[in-house]
């Protein structure tokens, strides 16, 4: 009994400190698991609060787009042509709107939706669907003048506001319109000079960060953070209204005269190289541009390109002089059937006899036999530098968008028509600028001047910066310009544009005819008819051009080009108060015996 009583007290006195060191064990554990929960808890606490106090200020928080107004585009007496004006888009905070009261009877959304009904035009039942709600932001109404979003302002509704925007506006509505081009529903350039200067017309937007209370209002004291808008600069054009819209009604009733695919008119001034007038039929109101064709929307003055037909015999007669290789009354026995060395044969417009002609008789009766008879004196590389010098193949220098720079393939590049082609206006292409400044050039002594569309930018202030101007360049001598223009003045008092004459007023001008390229599977389809002409013929100041493509309905440059030539040249000498011609023109022979 005794030893086994000592065992057990042996075993008793072990146990006890081993329950002691447990129990303090787990109290250990329990304090740090504590303290562990606490801090966790605490930094949970702390962080929780700063996300909150985050989201709550980010809540408050409004980024507002400060937009930049766009310049306004200005025709040359100041007519604005393009400009901005504000509208406002109406938005909601439903949260608020809830709580409007009328008399301090709480009326909520419908009450205002009643109230919003006769300023915004419409039924109250189809505004509460926007009203009511939970959002703190959904749109009522957009396209809000400046007048209307004042009557709702005075409404004193809870929770609305407006969001200010700007709109594209063309008073002058179509005339001009294919010039100015226009923005898209987006704000975007889709054509003219609104696309050619956007960035100059767009300037910067700006923006506007400030906390909003509880009614939408701006804190004056919270977090303000604002960039001002930088203005975008307008541009000032070359255009003269007046003859502007005059030239684009002359044209359009001449297209639906001849039932031509489209036509226009270009004038510029010769000393200066400003375009007065670039009209285009079909014309387009940049206010509603989805009333015409996608092709009637920019201006095929700038892009589209033609054969320029017999127009271009000018310069085959201006290189014939420049070289000294002919003279206005030099002879020449014209077939109306030419074959050329290599078999090419070629042929007048209509048949004729044997006809003893000058030089200044081929270009009066516009001959195509006779021009190469002359023009064969010419090398292949000299009618390709002067077609070159005056202005073919080579962009003019007018910054519009998709404007082409005409075709001039290079003369090793020429095949055994090309070759004598060129010298009548075929094979080679150009657009409407080109061709007047043809004989714009030759009018101005040889002296080219470069043509403009734009004269300077407008700063936001209003202040005008010109653009630098083009450098002029001879092209060919003095001399060879005088003889050429008196030649062209034979055209138009005694040859085919006789229809061209301006009462009062000496005229020197060509008449064009030429096929036109077909617009699929090569070819021709159609004509061109065409005719340029400048006046006063002794100091000539204007050029004008006048081009119809595919006329279905007489398609002779003399007798579709010509008349409307005539009648926009008249208005243009009465409105530019240009004196009369006061001298008779000295001629050269046509004929010889």
């Amino acid at each position: 009994m005794g030893p086994r009583a000592t065992r057990v007290k042996k075993k008793g006195g072990r146990g006890k400190p081993n329950l002691r060191l447990r129990m303090a064990l787990i109290a250990s554990l329990s304090i740090l698991v504590l303290l562990v929960t606490s801090g966790r808890l605490i930094s949970i606490q702390g962080m929780d609060s700063m996300k909150l106090a985050e989201k709550a200020l980010s809540n408050r928080l409004v980024t507002k787009t400060l937009p930049a107004s766009r310049g306004q585009i200005l025709a040359a007496d100041g007519t604005v042509l393009a400009d901005s004006v504000s509208r406002y888009q109406l938005v909601v905070d439903q949260q608020n709107v809830a709580q409007y009261k009328v008399d301090g009877k709480l009326v909520g959304a419908w009450g205002a939706a009643e109230a919003l009904a006769a300023p915004l035009d419409t039924d109250p039942g189809l505004l509460y669907p926007k009203l009511v709600g939970d959002k703190r932001w959904n749109p009522v109404a957009k396209g809000l003048t400046s007048e209307t979003w004042r009557e709702v302002k005075d409404l004193n509704i809870l929770g609305l506001s407006a969001e200010e925007y700007a709109v594209r506006s063309y008073p002058s509505g179509a005339v001009a319109g294919n010039l100015v081009g226009f923005l898209s529903s987006d704000g975007q350039p889709q054509a003219g000079l609104e696309m050619a200067y956007n960035e100059q017309l767009s300037g910067r937007d700006g923006q506007q960060q400030y906390e909003r209370g509880a009614r939408g209002e701006i804190i004056p004291l919270g977090d303000n953070n604002t960039r001002a808008a930088v203005d975008g600069k307008g541009l000032q054009t070359t255009i003269d209204p007046a003859l502007q819209y005059y030239a684009q009604q002359a044209i359009e009733e001449q297209r639906k005269k001849h039932e031509a695919e489209s036509a226009s008119i270009v004038i510029k001034d010769i000393k200066t190289g400003k375009i007065l007038t670039a009209a285009d039929a079909p014309s387009v109101d940049p206010n509603s541009p989805g009333k015409v064709d996608g092709e009637d929307r920019g201006s095929r003055i700038f892009t589209d390109v033609f054969e320029p037909g017999s127009t271009a015999k000018m310069v085959t007669a201006a290189a014939l002089l420049d070289q000294g290789l002919v003279t206005p009354e030099q002879e020449f026995t014209v077939p109306d059937k030419w074959k050329a060395p290599n078999d090419e044969e070629f042929r007048d417009s209509h048949p004729h006899p044997d006809e003893k002609l000058t030089f200044a008789g081929i270009l009066s009766e516009s001959s195509n036999t006779g021009t190469i008879l002359a023009g064969n004196a010419l090398s292949e590389e000299q009618r390709y530098g002067y077609l070159k010098k005056f202005g073919f193949g080579t962009p003019t220098g007018v910054k519009f968008p998709a404007q082409t720079s005409g075709i001039l393939h290079p003369y090793k590049e020429w095949d055994g028509r090309t070759k004598y082609t060129v010298m009548f206006g075929q094979g080679v292409a150009a657009n409407a600028v080109q061709t007047t400044d043809v004989i714009a050039t030759i009018a101005n002594g040889g002296v080219h001047v470069p043509s403009t569309l734009v004269d300077g930018t407008v700063s936001p202030s209003g202040k005008t910066i010109p653009n630098p101007a083009g450098e002029p360049e001879r092209v060919i001598s003095k001399k060879a310009a005088d003889q050429t223009l008196s030649m062209l003045e034979g055209v138009v008092a005694k040859g085919t544009g006789k229809s061209a004459q301006v009462s009062g007023y000496r005229v020197a001008g060509k008449t064009g005819t030429a096929q036109a390229p077909a617009a699929e599977g090569g070819g021709y389809d159609g004509y061109t008819a065409s005719f340029v002409g400048v006046l006063p013929a002794e100091d000539p100041q204007i050029a004008i051009s006048v081009t119809l493509q595919r006329p279905r309905n007489g398609y002779y440059g003399g007798s579709a080009a010509a008349p409307v030539f005539s009648d926009v040249a008249g208005f243009t000498m009465r409105h530019l108060k240009i004196p009369p011609s006061t001298e008779d023109p000295q001629l050269p022979a046509r004929e010889w015996k």
